[in-house]
């Protein structure tokens, strides 16, 4: 069986089309593959192996990208999601599909904002779309160039994962509407264009 070396890992759950996400832990993670030399876009479960994902995307060179979810009417650079949680996107040049993640790494906003998306989450998105492109990239090097205090080791996932219940902003997230775990609310057809194991898992953020 081939070797998966990934180049870099985090942690990530998924969402519905309808951004709603899924409560398992999970990981994504990409590789390159020993046949056929492509990237490896792949999420598992934490429970699972490397060799076992969930979902396994070979790409393309430039085809896919990696973007915060942003809505049209959005800021493409605010580190303002608007959602209550910190979303990204992988679209595709050559279809119509997509995949919505979220992260499942502790909230580095001083207040705790939960869609905040810090310059350690930025950086993650950007080197995941840097690799999509076909670029080289050092990983390591990318996450330590983080300033200080959002640095790209702190992966800890504060509240043990529990997913806080994501709105869209637009539509008034309560600490009521929190506290009860609903799921958050999305359309993607708003979005906007701008829009270790054993140390097996290569840079890993």
């Amino acid at each position: 069986m081939a070797t998966v070396a990934p180049i870099i890992t985090f942690k990530a759950g998924i969402c519905d089309f309808d951004i709603s996400p899924k409560p398992t832990p999970g990981y994504i993670y990409l590789y390159e593959g020993q046949d056929d030399e492509l990237v490896h876009f792949c999420w598992r479960p934490r429970s699972a192996s490397l060799r076992d994902p969930e979902l396994d995307l070979v790409m393309v060179p430039s085809d896919g990208s990696f973007k915060p979810y942003q809505t049209s009417q959005g800021d493409a650079t605010s580190r303002k999601s608007p959602t209550n949680g910190r979303i990204f996107v992988l679209k595709f040049q050559s279809s119509s599909a997509r995949h919505l993640f979220w992260l499942q790494s502790k909230t580095q906003h001083a207040q705790g904002d939960l869609g905040y998306f810090s310059p350690r989450d930025l950086k993650l998105g950007e080197i995941v779309d840097q690799l999509l492109q076909g670029e080289q990239v050092n990983v390591q090097d990318e996450l330590n160039n983080v300033p200080s205090g959002q640095g790209g080791q702190d992966d800890d996932d504060g509240s043990g994962n529990r997913m806080e219940g994501v709105r869209r902003e637009s539509q008034g997230a309560t600490a009521e509407n929190l506290a009860s775990g609903d799921p958050f609310i999305g359309d993607p057809s708003n979005e906007g264009e701008e829009s270790r194991e054993g140390g097996a898992d290569g840079g890993r953020a």
